[in-house]
């Protein structure tokens, strides 16, 4: 199983046709500013890949796609159809990467021969015309991107993400749209709506959370899936910050409810609480200990005794190996 990355649509269109088309090498910003989202791209069971035909790599690959596995599987239907999913577009991306280190037509050519080779008709036909439908479309969102520079305003980035969908309807036919950017245009609403739900003065943290949380809830399970590890590490990244500045509790608090919302919020403070705990028990073992092992007179085998009674005593079987090891203790 492989993962790969949705990248908003002029990150995307800027990492494929940078190579032939910017001026000059600053990246395209993204139409949100998030991190990527990990997306699940194991292909379903039914239809299967064309029966009887073998994934065929083209020769003279670039060297960074060799020794790698083609990411995306081609199918097709009992009749021999394309059978249009995600698939075929991280198939596209695969290829499309690679264009720096090798000239657009080249990878061109990559896609093309790969689909002449795996593919036979009409599936062929319907791959290679949808690759051009894709081709146009990463051009047209690099001129898009002319139209709608760098902004953080959310009005602003509302607007650019309503153009880039506008931009793949006239494009894509509708079964094609929904394959390849279903998942990330839920991604990018979800992103944006709880953007607005962050800025709304008129909600306090609690309320922001509980709005938050159930914007998550409506998503997908599938991705609710794959976006709670990204809240998660976000979460981390900006509580060891908001830490390191001396943020109080009440901020950790507000931005837990702002990033994973209430119920996860109760447990991250619970789990807080239990590590208290734990600490303030081994900073009193640790005060006792050197109590015994500094005071004078007791023989090493005394202190062996006091010590293992002393562990036995605060702490439970299961955690005495923990404490051992912390403390250094034989």
């Amino acid at each position: 199983m492989k993962a790969l990355v949705i990248y908003t649509p002029f990150v995307l269109s800027a990492l494929l046709l940078l190579g032939w088309l910017s001026k000059d090498d600053t990246p395209i910003e993204p139409t949100v500013a998030t991190a990527p989202l990990p997306v699940n791209t194991a292909a379903p069971s039914a239809p299967a890949a064309m029966p009887g035909r073998h994934s065929v790599v083209p020769e003279a690959l670039p060297a960074s796609l060799r020794d790698t596995e083609v990411d995306g599987q081609l199918e097709v239907d009992a009749q021999g159809n394309l059978v249009i999913t995600d698939q075929l577009r991280h198939l596209f991306d695969y290829f499309l990467a690679t264009v720096g280190e090798v000239s657009q037509e080249q990878a061109e050519a990559q896609i093309r021969s790969y689909l002449q080779q795996n593919l036979g008709q009409p599936a062929q036909t319907q791959a290679l015309a949808l690759l051009d439908d894709y081709l146009t479309y990463l051009l047209a969102v690099v001129e898009l991107e002319a139209a709608y520079p760098r902004a953080a305003d959310l009005n602003a980035l509302l607007a650019r993400e309503d153009a880039v969908q506008r931009l793949r309807a006239s494009i894509f036919s509708a079964e094609a749209h929904a394959a390849f950017f279903a998942k990330e245009e839920l991604y990018h609403r979800f992103t944006l709506q709880r953007m607005q739900v962050m800025q709304d003065a008129s909600l306090d943290a609690d309320e922001r959370g509980e709005r938050i949380e159930a914007l998550r809830e409506g998503l997908p399970e599938e991705l609710q899936a794959l976006l709670l590890p990204q809240l998660h590490a976000e979460l981390r990244q900006q509580s060891q910050a908001l830490l390191a500045e001396g943020g109080s509790p009440d901020e950790l608090r507000q931005l837990r409810m702002q990033l994973v919302g209430p119920r996860a919020t109760e447990r991250l403070e619970a789990l807080d609480d239990q590590r208290a705990q734990w600490q303030q028990r081994l900073d009193s073992f640790a005060s006792e200990r050197e109590q015994i092992m500094q005071h004078p007179g007791l023989a090493p085998s005394d202190q062996a005794a006091m010590l293992d009674e002393l562990l036995a005593r605060n702490f439970a079987e299961h955690e005495q190996l923990r404490v051992r090891a912390l403390l250094d203790m034989p």
